[in-house]
């Protein structure tokens, strides 16, 4: 897997835990299956823009706080970057649409 997909998933694992949540609680909040919130903090699956819509509702922040990685040493893998780049755009407009 790509390096943003194992930062995401980081990034799931520490705003799940910093509200002391399991699994199973992150799970029913955004609407998603157990095996795929593990899977997805593992880094071993990648989330659409559909799954992260969710996980940012169910953390009660936008799209593109989800996708802000603080205190990650800079990626340096241009297809990383790219992809990131995307996601975020892709995150604000989609933010848009959701506060319209």
């Amino acid at each position: 897997m790509s390096q943003t997909t194992i930062q995401l998933g980081n990034r799931i694992r520490r705003l799940r835990q910093a509200r002391d949540w399991s699994q199973e609680q992150l799970a029913e909040y955004a609407d998603l299956s157990l095996s795929y919130i593990a899977l997805l903090e593992k880094g071993r699956k990648s989330a659409t823009v559909d799954t992260s819509a969710k996980l940012a509702h169910a953390f009660g922040i936008t799209l593109a706080e989800l996708f802000t990685f603080s205190g990650v040493p800079p990626q340096t893998d241009p297809k990383d970057t790219q992809m990131m780049d995307i996601l975020l755009e892709a995150a604000r407009r989609l933010q848009e649409l959701y506060d319209a």
